[in-house]
C-alpha cells in the first residue's frame, strides 16, 4: 500500500512505531517522489525523533546522503560508507575548510566560485550565509562588501566574520582600510564612504527590499537600497543576493542584466502549523500566556508593535512571580537598567523572570544582549516585533505569531513565511512548532524588480537622479525634467540629498528663495550649537519640507516639539537617564504610561538622533546653501552639529561603539583611559586595551559586557 506524506507526519509524531518500518516507508516514499520537498521533510523529521548514533543511524545517514544533508551527518561518521564519505568531501569547500555544504549551497557556491552572479531565493533556514563565509575563506577575493538590512544583523555578521584574521572588518565610513577588507554595513553607510578600493564581491541579504513598496512606490530605505547596489554595480565587481522564496525576477530587468537566479524550498528544519482560536485580543493573550507558562521550550511571540509587547510583558509577568525555572534571566542586566535608564521600566521586570523582549526601539547593545540571552537559554521567551524577522538567528524552537498586522497592514503570505522561517535551527531543533490565531495568508509570492536598473513605475525621483542622466529612459527624462527645472538647482546638488524627493527640494528651494533675507540669515550659522531660534528654524524646514518617511510620533509630533527634544538631549549631553526623565516627567505631554514614555524617549534617539535629523540637516545645509549663494549671501554650515547630534553630544565615535555591544554609558566611564583616540578605529583599539586594566569604576555587568567587546573585535 503507497504511503502518504501526512500519514508518516502523524506516524513520527506518535513516536510508538518501530523505528525500521517508518525509516523504511520514508525511503519509499522518497523512491516514488523523488529528492526534495515532501521527502527531504521527512528525512529531517525522522532526525527529531531517532537517534542518529543508535540501531537505526545508517539507515539514516544513507537517507541523508542520499537528500543531500551532509551537514547533518558531520560528527555522525561511524559507519558512513566510503562513497559516502567521498561524496561528503565533495561537498566541503576545499580540503582546509571545515564547512561541509549541503546539496543545494554546494550547487550556489560552485556556481559563486567560477565567477556567476547569482540571486538564491530560499527559505530562512537555508544557510545562505555560509557560503558568504566560504567564499571569504577561499581567499579569492580582496575587497568584499556585505549589505546587511539592520544594525542588528551588521553586529551579529561582524561577529561572524572577524575570524577571518586576514581581513579587516569596515563597519562605519571613517574606518581606514586595510590590505583586505570586509564591509558589513546597512545601504545608508555604504554611500557615505568617500571613496571605495576595488571591490571584488558584494553580496546583499535580504534583497527582496530592493523592491520593498508603500502604496506603489519604494519606500525611503529600499530606494537608497538601490543606490548603494548601483554604486556598487558600477564597479563591475561579481555580487550574490540571497532572501526569502519569491516568485521570480521582474521581466522589466534588461537582457543585459545578467545573474543567475536560483529559487528552491531547500531547507534543513522542519514545522508544523497549528491554528488556535481566540475571539478577541485578550483571548489571544490569554492563550499566549497559558502555552508560555512559567517555562518552556525557547519561545517566539510575534506581535504587530512594541505596545503589543508591553501588553504580552504585563500578563507574563504577572503569572512569573519567580525565575523560570529553565531559564533564571538576566537580573544583572535588569539591575543595571533600572540604574542607568530608569527603575519602572517594565522590561527590566521582564529580564529578572526569564522574558526577553525585542523591538526597534531599544538601545542597540541592549537588544543584542536579550538575543545572545534568549540563544544561552537565560530566557526561554522573546516578545517580539518584526525587528526579528530580518535575518537575526535565533534558536526558537516555537513561535506564538499573535497578530496578523505588521504595524497597521495584515501581512502577506511572503512576510508570513518569512516569520515561519525563524522558528527551528539547523544542529537545534529539526521540527519547529507555529501557533496561529488566524489563517495562513493565501499562497502568493512576489516577483521583484530592482527599479534602480529598470526605472519603473515604483522607482521615487530620488532614486531616478543618481542614474547618469545618459542612462535615463525617456519615461525617467519625462518624469525628472520638469521638477528639475522648477528646483533650479544643479544635479550635483540633487544627488548629494539622497533619500530627498526631487520634488520636496524643489518645494524648500522656491520657499527659500521667497524669504526675506533677515529670516535666511538664521541659516548662516556654523557653530557646533546653533541658538534656540536657529535650531527651531531648521527643524521648521526639515518637519514642513523634507521630513523622512513616517516622521510624526517618533517622540515628535511637530517641529516645534522635535527642536524642543533636540535641545533637551543637548543640555542633558546625550545622557539617556537625562533623557528619560525629560519624557517621563513632562508634564505637557499626557500620553501614555511611564512605559510609553520611556519607549518614546528611545524611539526618538534612535529615530531621529542617531541617523535622521543629522541626515535632514545636511541635506538642508546643501539645499540653503545653493539658494544663499544664488542671494549672494554667504552660506552656513551644519556639519559640526549634525555630527555632534548623531555622537549623542559625547566624544566621537562613542556613540557609534554601542552597536558594538558597550552602552555609551559604559564608554563614557572608560573617555579618560582612552588618550587622544579621534577615529573610530583609535577608539577601538583604545578600548580594548583598557580591558587589560582594572577600571575601578565599572560593575561585573559592565566588566563582562567590556569583555564580550573585545572578544568580539
Amino acid at each position: 500500500m503507497a504511503v502518504n506524506y501526512q500519514d508518516l507526519v502523524d506516524r513520527l509524531h506518535e513516536t510508538t512505531e518501530a523505528p525500521f518500518q517508518l525509516i523504511a516507508d520514508i525511503a519509499s516514499f522518497t523512491a516514488l517522489h523523488g529528492v526534495g520537498g515532501e521527502s527531504t521533510e521527512l528525512v529531517i523529521r525522522a532526525l527529531e525523533y531517532f537517534d542518529r548514533d543508535g540501531d537505526y543511524g545508517e539507515m539514516l545517514r544513507s537517507l541523508m546522503i542520499q537528500h543531500g544533508l551532509y551537514p547533518y551527518i558531520v560528527g555522525h561518521e561511524d559507519g558512513v560508507a566510503l562513497r559516502d564519505a567521498v561524496v561528503m568531501e565533495m561537498n566541503r569547500p576545499n580540503a582546509t575548510q571545515e564547512t561541509i555544504f549541503h546539496r543545494i549551497q554546494s550547487q550556489v557556491f560552485h556556481r559563486l566560485v567560477e565567477g556567476e552572479n547569482v540571486i538564491l531565493s530560499a527559505p530562512t533556514s537555508f544557510g545562505k550565509s555560509v557560503v558568504v563565509d566560504a567564499l571569504v575563506e577561499t581567499g579569492n577575493y580582496s575587497n568584499v562588501v556585505v549589505i546587511v538590512p539592520t544594525i542588528a544583523l551588521l553586529d551579529e555578521t561582524r561577529r561572524r566574520l572577524s575570524r577571518y584574521a586576514g581581513y579587516k572588518i569596515i563597519t562605519h565610513p571613517n574606518q581606514d582600510f586595510g590590505e583586505r577588507n570586509i564591509f558589513v554595513m546597512t545601504q545608508e553607510r555604504l554611500l557615505a564612504v568617500p571613496v571605495l578600493p576595488n571591490i571584488d564581491l558584494f553580496f546583499i541579504d535580504e534583497f527582496y527590499k530592493l523592491a520593498d513598496e508603500k502604496d506603489g512606490l519604494l519606500d525611503q530605505r529600499s530606494s537608497i537600497l538601490n543606490q548603494a547596489f548601483l554604486r556598487l554595480a558600477r564597479t563591475g565587481a561579481q555580487f550574490y543576493f540571497a532572501g526569502p522564496v519569491v516568485e521570480g525576477l521582474s521581466e522589466l530587468l534588461p537582457e543585459n542584466f545578467r545573474a543567475s537566479f536560483i529559487r528552491t524550498n531547500f531547507s534543513t528544519v522542519a514545522a508544523d502549523t497549528i491554528r488556535l482560536d481566540a475571539s478577541n485580543d485578550a483571548e489571544r493573550i490569554a492563550r499566549t500566556v497559558e502555552l508560555v507558562g512559567v517555562a518552556c521550550e525557547p519561545t517566539l511571540v510575534y506581535c504587530q508593535s512594541p505596545q503589543k509587547t508591553r501588553k504580552v510583558l504585563e500578563e507574563l509577568i504577572s503569572v512569573r512571580t519567580d525565575r523560570a525555572q529553565d531559564a533564571p534571566g538576566l537580573p544583572d542586566a535588569a539591575t543595571w537598567i533600572e540604574e542607568n535608564y530608569h527603575p519602572d521600566w517594565i522590561v527590566a521586570k521582564a529580564l529578572r523572570l526569564g522574558i526577553g523582549v525585542h523591538h526597534g526601539r531599544l538601545p542597540r547593545w541592549l537588544a543584542q544582549r536579550v538575543v545572545q540571552g534568549f540563544e544561552s537559554g537565560d530566557l526561554d521567551v522573546l516578545v517580539c516585533t518584526n525587528s526579528l524577522i530580518e535575518g537575526v538567528n535565533t534558536r526558537a524552537k516555537r513561535i506564538i505569531i499573535l497578530d496578523r498586522n505588521i504595524a497597521n497592514r495584515a501581512y502577506n503570505y511572503f512576510t508570513f513565511a518569512n516569520i515561519k522561517g525563524r522558528v527551528g535551527r539547523m544542529f537545534k531543533h529539526f521540527v519547529g512548532q507555529i501557533y496561529l490565531f488566524h489563517d495562513e495568508p493565501r499562497r502568493e509570492l512576489p516577483n521583484i524588480d530592482i527599479p534602480g536598473v529598470t526605472q519603473s513605475d515604483s522607482a521615487p525621483g530620488s532614486l531616478l537622479v543618481q542614474i547618469e542622466e545618459d542612462d535615463w529612459s525617456e519615461q525617467t527624462r519625462e518624469r525628472l525634467t520638469p521638477v528639475l527645472e522648477d528646483a533650479g538647482l544643479g544635479m550635483s546638488v540633487l544627488r548629494q540629498v539622497r533619500g530627498v524627493e526631487p520634488e520636496s527640494v524643489a518645494q524648500l528651494a522656491n520657499h527659500l528663495r521667497a524669504l526675506p533675507v533677515a529670516r535666511l540669515r538664521g541659516l548662516q550659522w556654523s557653530t557646533s550649537y546653533p541658538n534656540w531660534q536657529e535650531l527651531s528654524l531648521a527643524c521648521e524646514l526639515i518637519w514642513d519640507f523634507i521630513a523622512p518617511d513616517y516622521h510624526v510620533g517618533h517622540g515628535a509630533y511637530s517641529a516645534s516639539q522635535l527642536a524642543f527634544r533636540i535641545n533637551q538631549a543637548a543640555l542633558a549631553e546625550g545622557r539617556m537617564k537625562d533623557i528619560l526623565a525629560s519624557f517621563v516627567d513632562d508634564s505637557n505631554d499626557g500620553r501614555g504610561t511611564v512605559d510609553d514614555r520611556i519607549e518614546a524617549a528611545f524611539d526618538f534617539v534612535r529615530y531621529w538622533l542617531d541617523h535622521n535629523f543629522p541626515a535632514s540637516l545636511r541635506a538642508l545645509g546643501v539645499i540653503s546653501g545653493a539658494v544663499l549663494s544664488e542671494r549672494g549671501l554667504n552660506a552656513g554650515s551644519f556639519d559640526g552639529f549634525a555630527a555632534r547630534v548623531e555622537s549623542m553630544f559625547s566624544a566621537p565615535h562613542l556613540a557609534t561603539i554601542e552597536e558594538y555591544g558597550l552602552p555609551l554609558e559604559v564608554t563614557r566611564q572608560l573617555l579618560r583611559n582612552v588618550g587622544g583616540a579621534r577615529t573610530l578605529d583609535e577608539m577601538l583599539s583604545a578600548i580594548a586595551s583598557v580591558a587589560t586594566r582594572n577600571v575601578s569604576s565599572l560593575s561585573v555587568f559592565e566588566r563582562s559586557l567590556l569583555d564580550d567587546f573585545v572578544a568580539s573585535l
